[in-house]
């Protein structure tokens, strides 16, 4: 296998099948890439795309991966291949924000794309980002061009969750169910990322087998700060609460939410695995819950993120030192 793989390892089981479709003339007009966030769903769509469009592929079956040296590769690296488009949620300048949905309008922009003819060959490509992200309106009009696709058309969709896209729509879809990585292929995307050392095996604890979890810790203060964290947080029933907070109010609006939690939860499964009183461990699950759900809590209310964490912290501090000595007396 070429380095073109190497850039979404754990995935050639669906992208061979996608091949071998190609090969003999059976391509499905419509892929539905399924699985958790930050494994390389539209890595993998963009890949399938590149093979499509590539040359090669359309004079010499069986098909292969994207050549990289055709003017169609070439193209598609550079962003600026005529008969390829990608669809995502839209930045909303007013808010500074991305938009919460794909809206109908993207819909109409994409099938028009699709209905056209290309360019370069007979062949185009649509790659939804965002699948689970079309709101109602859009997902509808979506049904028109998965029931009538236009000769050579490719559309690709990547979601989360299957159930975020209506069932009209993933019906009519080929769906490919993509499985989080391993540690060894986790740790080979990081390296390509640049990471080493110290900081190459934090990610790859924290990306649990979604390396695009960790691509923050790519930014060498995010990684710095959340290793500090980490040391911060390890023996969170000792932790020194002036030192927290001090943490939190100097890196709170910088570092991604989720990646906080997931630190200080993945260094709660030692304790979770110990057998203490059941009202102190019940009382420990729900502290470790709430913060969880810290993340979306600040997005949804927007609540101020540095006291709200720090009170999170604290009960956690609190529920840790109640359970831990349960744990003592017995």
């Amino acid at each position: 296998m070429s380095n073109v793989l190497g850039r979404f390892l754990g995935h050639r089981d669906v992208f061979a099948r996608f091949l071998n479709a190609l090969s003999k003339g059976q391509l499905h007009h419509a892929w539905l890439l399924h699985g958790p966030s930050g494994i390389g769903k539209a890595t993998l769509g963009f890949e399938m795309a590149r093979a499509y469009l590539c040359e090669k592929n359309r004079h010499s079956p069986p098909a292969h991966e994207a050549c990289g040296t055709c003017h169609v590769c070439h193209m598609m690296a550079a962003g600026s291949h005529p008969d390829f488009l990608q669809v995502e949620r839209e930045w909303d300048e007013k808010k500074k924000r991305l938009k919460r949905d794909v809206h109908v309008g993207q819909t109409r922009d994409l099938l028009s794309f699709l209905s056209l003819s290309g360019s370069q060959s007979e062949r185009k490509v649509v790659l939804v980002r965002e699948a689970g992200q079309m709101n109602a309106q859009a997902a509808n009009a979506l049904l028109k061009g998965l029931e009538e696709p236009a000769p050579g058309s490719l559309l690709i969709l990547a979601c989360e969750d299957t159930m975020s896209v209506p069932v009209t729509v993933r019906s009519r879809c080929l769906l490919q169910a993509l499985a989080p990585l391993g540690d060894d292929e986790c740790r080979s995307i990081l390296c390509d990322m640049g990471l080493d050392g110290e900081v190459l095996e934090f990610a790859v604890k924290l990306a649990d087998g979604q390396p695009g979890k960790a691509s923050p810790l790519t930014d060498a203060d995010v990684a710095d700060a959340l290793l500090d964290w980490e040391r911060l947080t390890r023996d969170m029933s000792r932790a020194d609460i002036g030192h927290l907070q001090g943490w939190i109010s100097r890196h709170v609006r910088q570092i991604p939410h989720a990646l906080l939690v997931d630190v200080v939860l993945n260094q709660l499964e030692g304790v979770m695995q110990e057998n203490g009183n059941f009202h102190a461990f019940d009382t420990l699950m729900a502290v470790a819950h709430d913060l969880a759900a810290w993340p979306v809590e600040v997005a949804r209310r927007t609540l101020n993120p540095a006291s709200t964490l720090l009170a999170h912290m604290l009960s956690l501090r609190i529920a840790l030192r109640a359970f831990e000595n349960t744990l003592g007396s017995r």
